[in-house]
């Protein structure tokens, strides 16, 4: 099967195990704004983040080292080996975390302790159970276990805050719940323990995963530092409830990353297919390359030009002034998904050390930015310090995957870009202070133009398919 070929297959399977209940998820916004308040929201979003913070740390990313050291083994002696040498990496990491946690609790009893606890251990049974199914190349099986997680949550989200009331504890334990139970159903379903044989542990090996691992956690780390930052100085300096109107207003390019994420899954396995395919690298990455920054522009300047309707229908209650910030933020967004393509031929390579260093670089100036401006202009400085940070990131990482492969860039396209982004936000921002419908018409008229113009070979493929 050629790369791009099985590029937009699992992409798709991913996609459809995904994209049902990120929707439905999405439309609960309107239930969610409605019971909790600003408040509340801003408290669950703050401990979500404090816990996808320590979820690399206590995992070491053993899910990210075999996941890709899988994609290399050709028998199930090989896969054995791999999988304990894994399991055995995160029983000490979460060993370790249960001691911190227990020591932290002695010392300071903070209110929400148990809840990180049971979020990060959720967390990290479920990317292992990802892992082993995408290792074995079972993209169905993956799709079909991430729907039934992200499905039971919404469920119980609804019965425990709609239903019982729990607030804040309902949406906490919705989570941990769904995420830890699902990942131990599909474990025992799928008999993954025939895999761990203590036999087959080799500390090399580990050392092996641990060198490849590594390097990685300063990039998720450094990630969730980004919006971990602007959250922890929005919390302290204006208050839960300017922390639950970004939290709200960062859902939308929330959305769009995770449409992003379903192609990143399946790009991380092509990157590095291809490496030891026929095919030529450079042709599937600068195709790939493409088709995807244009694409995910259409997708920024699309959402941006829709938003006053969109975000007036799903959002209720006092969460309104998160409409202001929403642009930003989905720029922000985009230059986040090109990175993570960039990331993609690094990992390929196993050339970890570059994904930290370039995120390291991002999250200190993501720091900087957030001390600096939030305090001055607002919930404005944290849209906008985390979009310069993006901006960096994406930079560095692009002149770095030069050693790996030439990407070109196209000039023309690189103008009309901006004059689009430019376009669009003068005319979204116009219409936002009140500068009537002709603004929000010439916002979506430059947005439809561009999208049409830059994706259409992709359309003309797909008009050609349909007759």
């Amino acid at each position: 099967m050629g790369e791009t070929r099985r590029l937009i297959k699992n992409t798709g399977i991913i996609a459809v195990g995904g994209m049902a209940t990120k929707l439905v998820s999405f439309l609960l916004l309107p239930l969610y704004t409605s019971v909790l308040s600003t408040g509340d929201y801003g408290t669950v979003d703050y401990i979500n983040t404090i816990a996808l913070f320590c979820v690399p740390a206590v995992s070491l990313l053993m899910d990210e080292a075999l996941f890709r050291f899988l994609i290399d083994c050709r028998t199930d002696g090989d896969r054995s080996k791999a999988v304990t040498a894994s399991c055995a990496v995160l029983l000490a990491g979460c060993a370790c975390f249960a001691v911190l946690a227990i020591l932290v609790w002695l010392l300071f009893m903070p209110e929400n302790l148990g809840w990180v606890v049971g979020l990060v251990v959720a967390g990290a049974l479920l990317q292992m159970a990802s892992a082993v199914l995408r290792g074995f190349g079972d993209t169905v099986g993956y799709s079909v276990m991430n729907f039934t997680a992200s499905a039971l949550t919404i469920v119980l989200n609804v019965l425990f805050i709609a239903v019982l009331r729990w607030g804040v504890v309902g949406m906490l334990s919705a989570t941990v719940i769904a995420q830890g139970g699902v990942a131990l159903v599909f474990m025992v379903m799928r008999k993954l323990w025939r895999y761990i044989d203590p036999s087959a542990f080799s500390i090399s090996y580990a050392r092996d995963l641990l060198r490849y691992s590594f390097p990685l956690i300063p990039n998720k780390v450094s990630w969730t530092i980004n919006n971990l930052l602007d959250r922890l100085i929005i919390m302290n300096t204006l208050g839960a409830s300017a922390a639950g109107v970004y939290a709200v207003s960062y859902k939308f390019p929330g959305v769009m990353d995770q449409v992003y994420g379903f192609f990143y899954q399946s790009w991380k396995e092509s990157s590095a297919r291809v490496l030891n395919s026929d095919e030529d690298e450079s042709t599937f990455y600068n195709s790939v390359y493409r088709a995807l920054r244009r694409f995910m522009m259409s997708v920024v300047l699309l959402m941006s030009a829709l938003m006053p309707l969109v975000y007036g229908i799903l959002i209720k209650g006092s969460f309104g002034e998160g409409l202001l910030y929403v642009p930003i933020l989905l720029l922000a967004t985009y230059f986040s998904n090109i990175s993570g393509f960039y990331g993609g031929i690094f990992t390929a390579h196993k050339e970890t050390g570059i994904m930290g260093t370039t995120t390291a670089v991002s999250a200190a100036l993501c720091a900087v930015l957030c001390v600096v401006l939030i305090p001055h202009f607002g919930l404005y400085g944290a849209s906008v310090a985390t979009l310069l940070a993006m901006i960096v990131v994406n930079e560095y990482r692009r002149i770095k995957v030069a050693k790996f492969t030439k990407l070109v860039e196209d000039r023309v396209e690189q103008v009309l870009t901006l004059v689009s982004i430019v376009g669009v936000f003068v005319f979204y921002y116009l219409s936002a202070y009140g500068a009537g419908i002709l603004s929000s018409i010439a916002c979506l008229a430059i947005a439809l133009a561009f999208s049409v113009y830059m994706n259409a070979d992709i359309l003309r493929k797909f008009i050609s398919a349909c007759k």
